[in-house]
């Protein structure tokens, strides 16, 4: 009779009845035993009863391991189908940056050939014509042909630059990070102008991502053209300040305050307006200290991050 009332018990235990369902079921199983063996041996129902509920709870743990495996298994399954979802979305990804790097590098090539075509084909065309006059003029009026020469030699000097420059354009770059390096750019403007530039770090720097280390670069270029341009500086200082969440860029000048115009003026506005435009877009802000020395400061949000696929 035990083994029976046993084997209706492992019955209804694998049921998909709720919990409470069971335990009513398991109640009434109990009492019918007790009812069934009560003019028995005391012996014989402290065991029955021991029995009954030992077995009980071990088919409640398994029937809880089974489900816990059940669940383990689905959410496996629910994994391995995202991991396949997220590799397939990564390789779309990858080809589509293939196809915005194939059709940002053919718009450049167009650029470039347009610009050799416009810039320096008409100008070599014009030296052409120049030299060609001057050849005629040299023999009967050398002083004018002079002239003229000086300026066919000012032509050529300014299409070399330009094709240096066009040349340097198509020279690929060794890493995002050397591109724009304020560093770099310090030093080449210092060279080129011969102003003093100076750049300064406090703090811990941290790898930056690719859209900060462009919108810090292109906000020192620009503060250093109105620099040179309107506040007629000799001396740049770059401060940059690492801090737990944020970034501070201080570019500073000796240029004399009267000398730099109106903020609301076009020429200047504009520039103030593109350094404020891409600065909002990564959640930063752009701060004019007007009073001497005059400085462009840029607060950026930053996060650290260890790589950037």
């Amino acid at each position: 009779m035990l083994y029976l009332s046993l084997s209706s018990l492992f019955a209804y235990s694998f049921s998909p009845s709720r919990l409470l369902i069971r335990i009513l079921t398991y109640g009434i199983h109990l009492l019918l035993l007790n009812l069934a063996f009560q003019h028995d041996s005391s012996f014989s129902i402290i065991s029955m009863n021991f029995t009954f509920l030992l077995t009980a709870i071990l088919l409640s743990l398994l029937q809880s391991a089974t489900g816990s495996r059940n669940k383990t298994i689905h959410l496996y399954d629910e994994l391995r189908k995202k991991h396949y979802e997220l590799d397939e979305t990564r390789k779309r990804l990858v080809e589509f940056s293939h196809q915005v790097e194939a059709a940002a590098q053919s718009k450049e090539r167009e650029r470039i050939s347009r610009q050799l075509h416009d810039d320096i084909g008409h100008r070599l065309i014009r030296v052409k014509m120049m030299m060609e006059a001057a050849i005629q003029i040299i023999p009967t009026d050398f002083p004018r042909g002079y002239e003229i020469m000086l300026q066919v030699r000012d032509q050529v000097s300014g299409s070399m630059d330009d094709m240096r420059n066009t040349v340097k354009r198509m020279r690929p770059t060794t890493s995002l990070k050397d591109e724009y390096a304020i560093d770099r750019l310090l030093e080449n403007i210092g060279r080129e102008t011969g102003i003093h530039t100076k750049l300064m770090i406090e703090g811990t720097p941290i790898p930056l991502y690719p859209s900060i280390q462009i919108v810090l670069y292109k906000n020192v270029q620009e503060a250093l053209t109105n620099a040179i341009r309107h506040g007629e500086a000799t001396s740049v200082e770059v401060f940059i300040q690492y801090g737990n969440d944020e970034l501070c860029m201080f570019v500073s000048n000796n240029g004399p305050i009267e000398g730099i115009p109106d903020p609301n003026s076009r020429q200047l506005g504009m520039g103030l307006s593109g350094m404020e435009e891409r600065t909002q877009l990564i959640g930063g802000t752009v701060d004019i200290q007007w009073e001497y020395p005059y400085t462009v400061v840029t607060r950026l949000p930053v996060y650290a991050r260890n790589d950037i696929i």
